[in-house]
């Protein structure tokens, strides 16, 4: 069987071909998740040829799972959700990696797990992981497609967060995380697998969507859907000014209590950094002399002229940018970076934060 060949359907649509198949194989998504909703995103991305699957879930098979989550068989229980998953996807599409991560997603551990990756598809069923995903999603700027179930009924959010995340957050709508007993889980409620199947296929359509730009945005828009009525409403909020996360006067470190520096990826703590080169982008007038950073070997090279010196960037080195307050080197290291010069690092807080 030829590559080609398998999304030969696909790839006649005009608004995806073969540009934006090969988007696809370049793409790579996080499932959060090995559950209802789990399965048929999971089914769906790996058969549209999406290149890299991560599925993380830490439960084991349990015969109740049988009904909604399609992929198990009896021969399953008892084994790790996302290996097997990962099992029957490998099975389904040859041309693509799967993976499957059998931790579990919590504070420590959640930005390191989802800074490789371009959209992240929320299906657990607790408001702890949910709102961690969403706040950290928000934070590394990564796109986030969220659903929920509850009997007869679904809802779905899409959070472009990569394009835009100024435009309002989940704490617009829900400032204070729920507390996670407030509503029956699928084992006191219970629930039909169509229910979440069908929002499951949904959030893997809008997940396709988000990453080839195709069809209407739903920024700031829940998305309801009542299948036993077969009725569909959208509950739009607005951005508040004092968001718990989102507005300016409030960070994530107050979100959750973190008492050290949160960094991003491509954010470094300071100078001390072996084999690394230093660029001061900063202007001219504004370096005065002082003893902050005298002893370090440092290129001087104003913003302005920053872009015409891109090429002589050495992609076998490292280079750490650094300006008065780290808000100008981390918006050109992210420009780089989406160039792919992943080589390039922005000091955190810049100069102004090593002196205090």
């Amino acid at each position: 069987m030829e590559e080609h060949n398998f999304y030969s359907r696909q790839t006649v649509l005009k608004e995806i071909g073969e540009i934006g198949q090969e988007k696809l194989k370049q793409s790579k998504f996080l499932i959060v998740g090995a559950g209802g909703l789990g399965h048929p995103v999971a089914i769906y991305l790996a058969a549209a040829g999406v290149g890299k699957i991560s599925i993380i879930d830490f439960d084991r098979v349990e015969p109740s799972n049988l009904n909604r989550q399609i992929c198990f068989t009896r021969e399953d229980i008892g084994k790790k959700k996302s290996e097997v998953l990962c099992d029957k996807l490998k099975t389904q599409n040859p041309f693509i990696t799967v993976e499957g991560i059998t931790k579990k997603l919590q504070l420590q551990n959640i930005s390191k797990t989802i800074n490789s990756f371009d959209i992240i598809l929320d299906c657990s069923d607790n408001f702890n992981t949910k709102f961690l995903l969403h706040d950290f999603a928000w934070w590394h700027s990564k796109d986030l497609i969220q659903a929920s179930i509850y009997q007869y009924e679904g809802q779905i959010q899409v959070f472009n967060y990569s394009k835009d995340k100024n435009t309002g957050c989940l704490r617009c709508l829900w400032n204070n995380k729920p507390e996670n007993h407030c509503v029956q889980n699928c084992s006191e409620a219970g629930v039909i697998g169509v229910v979440a199947g069908s929002l499951g296929t949904l959030q893997a359509l809008e997940s396709i969507k988000l990453l080839l730009d195709l069809g209407s945005k739903h920024n700031n828009t829940t998305i309801m859907v009542d299948l036993l009525n077969l009725e569909l409403q959208k509950i739009k909020w607005k951005k508040l000014d004092d968001c718990k996360l989102c507005s300016k006067k409030i960070s994530i470190q107050d979100v959750y209590g973190l008492h050290t520096p949160f960094y991003k990826d491509y954010e470094l703590p300071d100078l001390n950094q072996p084999n690394m080169i230093l660029v001061d982008i900063r202007e001219k007038n504004e370096i005065v002399c002082d003893d902050t950073y005298d002893h370090y070997k440092i290129i001087y090279l104003p913003l302005s002229e920053i872009k015409s010196w891109k090429k002589e960037i050495n992609p076998d080195k490292k280079y750490l940018f650094l300006c008065q307050k780290g808000i100008r080197s981390s918006q050109i290291v992210k420009e780089f970076r989406n160039q792919k010069l992943t080589n390039c690092f922005s000091l955190h807080g810049g100069i102004d934060r090593m002196k205090n």
